[in-house]
C-alpha cells in the first residue's frame, strides 16, 4: 500500500535543517541521487509552489496521477495541492529545487499574479514541464543559484521576492515562446486556485464546504462544480484526504495521544475523530499506530 504524507517547507527543514532557506518561506537547494529522501512506497502531498530543474540524469514521477518523465534542461513547475509519486531516478540524477510558501507569494501582488497566470496556463494545457534550451536552462540556473542560494542583503525578504519575480518572469517568457500564455486568469481558475490556497491553510480547523464558499463569496454549489471540474473530486473528499494525510503523519511521527491529534485536527472529541479515521482507513488510529510499530 502506498503511503501518503504532507510535504511542505516546514517538514523539509525539519528533516534537513542544513539546506539553504529563508525562514520557512523559501527553500532552495541542489540535490543528487544520494540526497533523495523519498522511498518508493511513499507519495507526497505538496503544500508549496515547487520548481525543479533537472541538470543531469532522468526522473519518472506521477503528478496527480499523470506520468511525467523529467530529463536534463527540463523544468517542472506546479502549485500547491499536488500529489507526487516518485517512481524512478537514475543514479546520475542532479537537480535544483525551489519551494516557495503561499505566504511569500501572497505578500507580493505581482508575484501572485505572475505565478497564477503561469500555473493556470500550464494546468489548462496539462503541461507541467517546460523543455528549455541550454541557454534558457543556464539563465534559470543562474537566477536560482546566484540570486537565491547565495543572497545577502539588508532587506533580505524583499530582495528574495524581487529575485523570485525575475525568475518567474523568465519562466513565463520561455513558456510563452512554446505555447499560448493566458493574459488573464479565468474566474473559474482563480476560484480553484484560491480554494487550493484556503484549504491547505485551513483544513485542520475548517471541515465544512460552507467556510470555503463564504471566504470566496460564492455559493457552495458553485464551488462544488468548479472543484469537481478542476480536480475530479468533491470539496469534502479533498478536505478528508488532507485530514487523513495529516492524521497519519501525526500518528507515525509524534507521540501525541489520539485525543491531542483529534484536537489539532479540529474534531470536537476523540470519539468523533476515531469514527472519521476508521471510516476512511478501515481501522482505528491506535490500531494504525500499532501496525506501524509492528
Amino acid at each position: 500500500m502506498v503511503k501518503s504524507r504532507i510535504f511542505d517547507n516546514k517538514q523539509l527543514l525539519k528533516e534537513h535543517p542544513e539546506i539553504p532557506h529563508y525562514k520557512e518561506e523559501v527553500v532552495c537547494f541542489m540535490s543528487e541521487y544520494k540526497d533523495r529522501s523519498y522511498p518508493e512506497n511513499e507519495r507526497y502531498f505538496n503544500r508549496e509552489l515547487y520548481m525543479i530543474l533537472v541538470l543531469e540524469g532522468r526522473s519518472e514521477i506521477l503528478l496527480n496521477g499523470e506520468f511525467l518523465v523529467i530529463e536534463p534542461d527540463m523544468l517542472l513547475v506546479h502549485g500547491a495541492n499536488y500529489l507526487t509519486d516518485h517512481l524512478y531516478s537514475s543514479p546520475d540524477i542532479k537537480f535544483i529545487t525551489l519551494s516557495i510558501s503561499e505566504s511569500m507569494r501572497t505578500d507580493d501582488s505581482y508575484l501572485t499574479q505572475i505565478t497564477a497566470i503561469l500555473l493556470a496556463t500550464m494546468r489548462q494545457n496539462k503541461q507541467y514541464t517546460i523543455q528549455l534550451t541550454a541557454y534558457e536552462a543556464q539563465i534559470i540556473r543562474k537566477e536560482v543559484l546566484m540570486r537565491l542560494l547565495n543572497i545577502k542583503h539588508q532587506f533580505l525578504f524583499r530582495r528574495i521576492q524581487a529575485a523570485c519575480n525575475a525568475l518567474f518572469l523568465d519562466i513565463a517568457d520561455f513558456l510563452s515562446r512554446k505555447t499560448i500564455i493566458k493574459k488573464e486568469v479565468s474566474r473559474k481558475d482563480h476560484v480553484l486556485q484560491e480554494f487550493h490556497a484556503l484549504v491547505t491553510r485551513n483544513f485542520r480547523e475548517e471541515h465544512f464546504v460552507s467556510f470555503y464558499a463564504d471566504k470566496l463569496a460564492i455559493s457552495e454549489q458553485y464551488l462544488a462544480r468548479i472543484v469537481r471540474a478542476g480536480t475530479g473530486k468533491s470539496v469534502n473528499t479533498i478536505i478528508n484526504e488532507l485530514l487523513i494525510m495529516e492524521a497519519r503523519t501525526l500518528l507515525s511521527s509524534t507521540k501525541s495521544t489520539v485525543g491531542d491529534i483529534a484536537s489539532q485536527l479540529g474534531f470536537s472529541d476523540a470519539a468523533g475523530f476515531c469514527k472519521f479515521f476508521k471510516r476512511n482507513m478501515g481501522q482505528t488510529p491506535l490500531n494504525y499506530r500499532k501496525g506501524l510499530w509492528i
